[in-house]
């Protein structure tokens, strides 16, 4: 999967700009804050749906201006033709996305379309950070390759709003039926039962991945793994086989009743605090790295590994669940990188052969790709929010 070329206007500082890409590697360079980092939040928001750096649709609009537009043309393996996604973002009032020209009802009619991975510095969260941020790590890297996974998730989310609401009517005194409290149950714990059987299967794959990425990159005296943990599974066990992601569980349907048995058990502690203690919203993934906690044994080049390990491996899983290689987006990531590790990622993820995977980096300067691989390297220089092609 390869972005052909994405168009603006009106976006963040961009007035007006087309830029176009090649397989391979390609690289925006220039000073800070002049529009690196805008057009790779242009590209990726077709992947997740929404501004990888949390902000709301009508901060991206220019200043002073009614609207924001992106059209993004990219080519699947084995097309012949682009497919061109386009977003049309007001200052004020409802957005509109379409695929082809047909409009499309919502950002997750559009995710799966386009699927890409996303590396910046403020990844570094998901080893540094809270739970939180390892789940959501999940719920985006599942999210593009499983419609059935999104689709248990928003349920879920839904379910827990409704019940938190219960939760708090309870503590006020409210009454509250043991017919409303049994459909909670078990809504929640036949979606929680789902999503963590995903995400054990996810996390199962990723570990050995991020286990032969990590050797890779640091020679191989250190032993990094991931244990998923969660209410959902009898004591958070660590998956013993890989499972098809399509199929969770097997194929076979996953066991609700951990998941049911704490939220039926649990239910005063929960009135006593305010909100649902059970459920896979409170799902965490232990990261370490030879036995020791990654989040405060690793040192801060450790993590950064650790990170770039991760993100290789989605990238993995996303060729082998979806069958082809997504775009790979680095944001200001090779400048704090040594050239040995700059090295590595390149080889890990770029075909010698017909070099169809593509990555895309951003650079405060054009010398960020080693060796003679900077010769076949298209360079866009960006300032000011412009454009252009360059040399190095």
């Amino acid at each position: 999967m390869t972005v052909t070329s994405i168009q603006y206007e009106n976006w963040r500082n961009i007035a007006a700009a087309r830029v176009e890409f090649s397989p391979g590697i390609n690289v925006l360079w220039g000073m800070n804050a002049q529009g690196k980092s805008n057009i790779l939040e242009g590209i990726y928001f077709f992947a997740r749906g929404r501004s990888f750096r949390g902000a709301r649709e009508k901060e991206l609009v220019r200043f002073g201006e009614a609207f924001a537009r992106a059209s993004l043309s990219f080519r699947r393996e084995g097309y012949g033709s682009d497919t061109v996604l386009e977003a049309v973002l007001p200052a004020a009032g409802k957005k509109k996305l379409s695929r082809n020209g047909a409009p499309l009802s919502s950002s997750a009619e559009m995710l799966g379309s386009f699927r890409a991975v996303l590396f910046t510095p403020a990844n570094l969260s998901a080893v540094t950070g809270g739970p939180a941020e390892r789940r959501t790590f999940l719920d985006i890297a599942l999210s593009q390759i499983s419609a059935d996974y999104l689709s248990w998730l928003r349920r879920y989310t839904k379910l827990l709003a409704e019940r938190n609401a219960l939760i708090r009517q309870a503590g006020d005194g409210e009454r509250v039926t043991s017919a409303e409290w049994e459909v909670y149950a078990e809504g929640l714990a036949e979606c929680g039962a789902w999503i963590a059987a995903y995400r054990q299967d996810y996390v199962f794959l990723l570990s050995r991945a991020v286990e032969r990425y990590f050797a890779g990159m640091t020679g191989g005296a250190e032993t990094p793994a991931l244990d998923y943990r969660s209410h959902a599974l009898p004591g958070g066990e660590e998956a013993d086989s890989v499972k098809p992601l399509s199929e969770p569980g097997g194929g076979k349907r996953p066991d609700p009743g951990p998941l049911y048995g704490r939220m039926t058990a649990g239910l005063e502690r929960e009135i006593a605090a305010g909100s649902s203690l059970w459920g896979i919203h409170k799902d965490d993934v232990l990261l370490t790295l030879n036995g020791r906690e990654a989040r405060t044994y690793a040192s801060q080049g450790q993590q950064r590994s650790f990170v770039l390990s991760m993100k290789l491996g989605e990238a993995e899983i996303a060729r082998t669940v979806g069958g082809e290689y997504p775009a790979v987006l680095l944001d200001d990531v090779f400048s704090e990188l040594d050239e040995n590790r700059r090295r590595y990622i390149l080889d890990a993820l770029a075909e010698d052969g017909d070099g169809s995977r593509q990555i895309i980096i951003t650079s405060c300067e054009p010398d960020v790709i080693p060796g003679a691989r900077a010769s076949r390297v298209r360079f866009h220089r960006v300032e000011d929010g412009r454009v252009t092609e360059s040399g190095r």
